[in-house]
């Protein structure tokens, strides 16, 4: 049912949309309900200027428009239509995609899918042939509900493509949220004090300090959602403590001189690789003191009384990131005389000094060992560019 507003109200757009839900249903959509009601309004309001010749964003008299996203005047309105039919078309796509998939699950015919799509039985064919000869896509997925594997790739993202200042209506990240950060999950990972008890940023009223303080500035869409400073990934949701920046520390320790020096790595247990030791900046905890605890917990080492040199803050190229949830670290460097024993604790499987003369050496090293973690590869290149800048220490 359509009800049409005058006067001052007809400023919000004119029309009231009443949409039969059930309660559950309502529930399913969440956000997404409003988010396609917003493309709706905008393809009705295009057909209507383009049905009158008259501007849609600007009402009689002349007065701006109310709309939540306005545009100039005259012709400029074309490129807001342009920016959410894009993003209507990529969501009725993935819903099309959908209901292929189920109509050939009930075994219906060709003819029938040819039929209520309005196409010959041929492009009907191949148009099912081409839905079931592959996994769903972000667009299905999305039309579904549904959620990826943590580890997922997520939706291909262009390199062109990857900042948020270049428009993208049709992007559709999936999502990668756990069962332990939903629901009934979620409630039993806050007790445990790991995760905040969110299920999505819109709970988050303290986003100004939080961005404040961030290592790395970030910005926020018009969701006031935060927006991940490396651009977009491809995937949503969140697979780690918080929404926004998870502040973490790497401590780097390196032993020893020239051919002798050798640096301390972890087997990571969530991926099996070779890393740096550290972890996540606990509430109330200052950097500095997470490097040193995260050294005791996972290897035993008490380094306390050593004095680290701040190599840097910055994004990780972490496995968990996703467009609004991510890791950001300092690093810094320890300088021993000598190794130390060392015990694999906490998230540790295993822990090891290894010679440290060559990042890719030492990747080449760990080969066929579960590698080296990859995006500690830069970190411990920084770190030996910094030892190697030291007096006395090339060899």
């Amino acid at each position: 049912m359509l009800t049409y507003r005058t006067g001052d109200a007809a400023d919000w757009g004119g029309l009231d949309y009443v949409i039969s839900l059930t309660q559950d249903q309502a529930d399913a959509l969440g956000t997404d309900a409003g988010t396609v009601m917003e493309f709706v309004d905008t393809m009705l309001t295009s057909l209507a200027a383009w049905r009158t010749g008259a501007d849609p964003v600007v009402p009689e008299g002349g007065r701006p428009s109310l709309k939540a996203r306005p545009v100039s005047t005259g012709s400029a309105w074309t490129l807001w239509a342009l920016r959410d039919l894009s993003a209507l078309s990529a969501r009725a796509e993935g819903a099309l995609a959908a209901a292929i998939r189920d109509q050939a699950a009930a075994e219906l015919s060709h003819g029938d899918l040819a039929m209520a799509m309005g196409v010959a039985r041929s492009t009907a064919q191949d148009r099912r042939k081409a839905v079931l000869g592959a996994e769903p896509g972000a667009a299905e997925m999305w039309a579904r509900g549904e959620r990826a594997p943590v580890d997922a790739p997520g939706a291909k993202v262009p390199d062109t493509m990857r900042s948020w200042s270049v428009p993208w209506p049709g992007y559709l990240p999936v999502d990668i949220t756990p069962d332990e950060l939903l629901g009934e999950g979620l409630a039993a990972s806050v007790a445990e004090g790991w995760a905040e008890p969110y299920p999505t940023p819109y709970e988050i009223d303290d986003w100004f300090e939080r961005s404040e303080a961030a290592l790395v500035p970030f910005e926020f869409d018009d969701r006031r959602w935060p927006l991940n400073p490396a651009g977009r990934t491809g995937r949503t949701g969140r697979n780690l403590g918080k929404w926004g920046e998870n502040a973490a520390a790497d401590p780097i320790v390196v032993a020893g001189r020239g051919s002798e020096r050798q640096v301390l790595l972890i087997r990571r247990r969530d991926v099996g690789a070779w890393a740096i030791p550290g972890g996540m900046v606990d509430p109330g905890e200052t950097a500095p003191a997470t490097l040193v605890r995260e050294l005791r917990e996972e290897t035993r080492i008490d380094l306390t009384a050593v004095t680290p040199t701040v190599l840097g803050r910055d994004l990780v190229d972490d496995w968990r990131n996703t467009d609004h949830a991510w890791v950001a670290s300092t690093s810094a460097l320890f300088l021993l005389e000598e190794t130390r024993p060392a015990t694999a604790g906490d998230d540790a499987a295993d822990v090891r000094w290894m010679r440290f003369r060559d990042v890719e050496q030492l990747a080449a090293d760990l080969e066929g060992d579960g590698g080296l973690y990859a995006p500690h590869k830069p970190l411990l290149q920084r770190a030996l560019n910094r030892i190697e800048g030291e007096p006395g220490d090339r060899a």
